[in-house]
């Protein structure tokens, strides 16, 4: 299977990384994100996830991937946030997920 990014575009979904100030291994939790943020960890969450970085500088695309051909499209935040609890009981009931 490959990913293929269509020049109309492609959907982004912007997240966040963080560590909760109620984390029990908070120094484990710091060393992992390190090495998510690095140069290495982002790479492999490019080629190995399909991801796309927020770093200035862009250690690699993905496979298929070209930034002067793809145009991005990125949610609408105050429309994201009305539609994702919805999205979400959609996605756990088809995917029989609970928490």
């Amino acid at each position: 299977m490959e990913i293929f990014f269509a020049p109309e575009g492609a959907p982004v979904n912007p997240y966040a990384s963080g560590i909760p100030k109620t984390a029990a291994h908070p120094n484990a939790a710091k060393l992992f994100l390190n090495w998510c943020l690095s140069k290495e960890g982002q790479i492999f969450m490019i080629k190995e996830l399909g991801n796309l970085t927020s770093l200035k500088e862009v250690p690699a695309y993905p496979e298929g991937f070209d930034p002067k051909v793809v145009k991005l499209w990125y949610p609408d935040f105050g429309e994201y946030v009305k539609l994702h609890a919805a999205w979400v009981a959609d996605w756990d009931k088809t995917y029989g997920y609970r928490q």
